[in-house]
């Protein structure tokens, strides 16, 4: 499949930092980041309502439903914890560059909301980055769904290619030899966030998409356009849907629990070394899933709102399947 890069807005970004030596970039900067939100949220509360369109592409479906089930709570080192929020400040660091260049730039609906998608009576779907108008590869009006990511430099050298930096080198100066474009793109290298990107678009009429990434090691920015690619979205939006409603997790990725993806997830102690997971309404017998992203209590016959779901009651009886 054909990889599209964004190599009109690479060059502005990288030509519009260097005029003014960052100037009107850090200005932006001031600007824009104090409402990433995200990254000053201080309401964490260890497991996310929904199930992620950010983690519908992986692998293990399992890891997906005990995700949504609350199966284990994570306790994160200082270092993750930073690394995370780094990803939050970036979204800024984007966003900023865009504006530098002159791209209209969307956070929110026309009710001041944060864009989301919603699918599976609201227990299915996330939150988009934005949309930006403007922006030089497209057509004049035409919107884009923005993806911002960060990657390591193993993981960006798979995307981008070894030879990246020569490579915007080149575009920056077309008189230095000719560089052929080695990365995998995004659908290769990265399809969870393929599939993340190709859910927003098709729940949000948006046709196209700007993936962008930054390598953590150097700054090394890497943008490509996605297509919309309807077979991939409904594929994924229907695995969605299937697997909020299961009472029970699907097969595991591998029986093995030395299997190197096993050995690193967070659900082994349940999925693979036989813990109680954790003590909540979500990992008890008598919840279930029901319409309006709510959860209901087939024993007390109400719906459980989130706090209560993570305190659980005096009957709480854990469900067979863990």
């Amino acid at each position: 499949m054909a990889i599209h890069l964004a190599v009109q807005t690479l060059r502005a970004i990288e030509e519009g930092v260097r005029k003014d030596q960052g100037n009107t970039y850090r200005g932006w900067l001031g600007k824009v980041l104090p409402h990433i939100v995200d990254a000053y949220r201080q309401d964490e509360e260890g497991f996310r309502s929904h199930m992620g369109a950010s983690l519908i592409g992986g692998d293990c479906a399992r890891h997906i439903w005990y995700n949504f089930r609350w199966a284990w709570e994570s306790n994160f080192s200082g270092r993750m914890i930073r690394l995370f929020n780094r990803g939050h400040l970036e979204e800024g660091r984007f966003i900023a560059a865009l504006l530098m260049i002159g791209c209209q730039i969307y956070q929110q609906d026309a009710n001041g909301k944060q864009y989301r998608v919603s699918h599976a009576e609201g227990h299915f779907g996330g939150s988009g980055d934005g949309v930006g108008v403007g922006l030089p590869d497209l057509q004049p009006g035409q919107p884009a769904l923005l993806e911002f990511k960060t990657h390591n430099q193993k993981s960006f050298a798979k995307l981008a290619g070894d030879n990246w930096k020569d490579y915007v080198e080149h575009l920056l100066d077309p008189g230095k030899p000719a560089v052929k474009f080695e990365g995998e793109g995004v659908r290769e290298s990265k399809f969870e966030h393929y599939v993340q990107a190709n859910i927003y678009m098709r729940k949000m009429g948006i046709p196209i998409a700007l993936y962008m990434a930054v390598n953590k090691d150097d700054d090394s920015i890497y943008a490509e356009l996605v297509p919309l690619d309807i077979a991939i979205a409904d594929q994924f939006l229907d695995r969605g849907e299937k697997m909020v409603w299961m009472d029970e997790p699907p097969k595991k990725l591998s029986e093995t629990p030395g299997f190197w993806k096993c050995r690193f997830c967070d659900h082994r102690p349940v999925c693979h070394l036989k813990q109680a997971p954790a003590r909540n309404c979500r990992t008890c017998a008598y919840s279930v899933p029901v319409a309006n992203g709510e959860w209901k209590c087939r024993l007390h016959d109400a719906t459980i709102s989130k706090e209560t779901q993570l305190r659980g009651c005096d009957k709480y009886e854990v469900k067979k399947c863990f």
